[in-house]
């Protein structure tokens, strides 16, 4: 066991002298192909490219992937889940200092991604119709339901962290699918008007559940997918709000949501009965948002992503500081750490983008 551990460590060493980490100060480009990931653990002063992947007995470089989404292991802040658009599901033990490939049956575009909040070896993953689900930390992965129509899309997963056994997902066709049994049986609990862009989960009471979907608006459900109601009318006063593209929960104050649309960003305080603007940079309709996140430890600190800048702000998001993404590539992922808000991943998009 000890000797695995030394050739792993070796091999980690062995990328780094090679590809090095492409270190930037205050953004601008890296040196070599910058795609895949970068770092950063001072809110953006200074950024790291994470791009060695180890393949067997040797290292190869990520600098010319593209990334599709992040996600943390919600019990291991060290590990990192990140989805391609070719190379299929990556992971990281070590906070990105090296990768590995989560296994070779998942390749392709990985459209979605959830983690067991109880059991961090249960990992589920969407590419095109269908979930895959491993029990043993990706050392064997099982398609666990699939949809006959070919042209679907699963585009967003959620395990519920207070009972894992319950599973949501939402498909480019805006079904909503329920499972309480780990993924064994699935049911449509809802159907919108529009692709599923995201699922928020309260972190307080998980029968409080939302839904985003392009062009229908935000869905409720207070019993946990028994019963919905749609927020839609209360976004009719901001164009393009309907077109909901991500979810986010303030971890502290869970009446307070933020969604992000074409439109830009809106904060609800009142769990969405009301929605006002969040003043950015830029005028309403005028930003392609990326990506947006909160520091679950000081809930004012709020972070966006655009193509070409990331934008952060200290006070809730009265003003914000602009700065260069460290690529020439879009950003298409966003994540903070949860124990520390200077600690920022960007996964970056296909080199021809824009």
């Amino acid at each position: 066991m000890m000797n695995k551990y030394i050739i792993r460590f070796s091999l980690v060493l062995l990328g780094l002298v090679i590809f090095g980490q492409g270190c930037l100060n205050g953004g601008g480009a890296s040196t070599g192909p910058d795609g895949g990931v970068f770092k950063t653990t001072d809110r953006g002063e200074a950024w790291t490219q994470k791009r060695v992947l180890l393949q067997g007995p040797k290292a190869i470089s990520l600098g010319n992937d593209a990334i599709t989404l992040l996600m943390f292991d919600p019990q291991d802040r060290n590990t990192v889940y990140a989805g391609t658009s070719e190379r299929g599901l990556l992971f990281t033990l070590n906070g990105g200092d090296s990768w590995q490939e989560a296994s070779a049956n998942l390749k392709g575009n990985i459209s979605a991604i959830a983690v067991d909040y109880k059991n961090k070896c249960v990992v589920y993953a969407a590419i095109k119709n269908g979930i895959y689900k491993t029990e043993n930390c990706s050392r064997d992965w099982s398609r666990i339901f699939f949809d006959p129509k070919t042209d679907k899309v699963f585009t967003a997963l959620a395990v519920d962290w207070y009972n894992p056994t319950i599973l949501y997902a939402g498909t480019s066709e805006g079904d909503i699918f329920k499972s309480t049994d780990a993924g064994l049986s699935w049911l449509v609990s809802q159907r919108v008007n529009g692709p599923v862009t995201s699922i928020g989960i309260d972190p307080k009471d998980s029968r409080m559940v939302y839904i985003g979907a392009r062009g229908d608006g935000l869905w409720k459900t207070l019993d946990g997918g028994n019963t919905w109601m749609r927020i839609r009318d209360p976004l009719q006063d901001f164009e393009n709000a309907r077109r909901v593209t991500d979810i986010d929960i303030d971890p502290q104050d869970t009446n307070r949501l933020y969604i992000t649309s074409p439109y830009g960003i809106l904060v609800s305080t009142d769990a969405g009965n009301t929605w006002s603007p969040v003043p950015l940079t830029s005028q309403p309709n005028t930003v392609d948002i990326r990506g947006f996140v909160i520091n679950p430890r000081n809930t004012k600190e709020l972070t966006y992503i655009t193509k070409n800048t990331i934008n952060f702000s200290s006070d809730g998001g009265i003003t914000w500081t602009v700065k260069k993404l460290p690529s020439t590539r879009r950003a298409d992922a966003l994540l903070v750490d949860p124990e520390n808000g200077g600690t920022l991943y960007i996964g970056m998009g296909p080199a021809t983008q824009q």
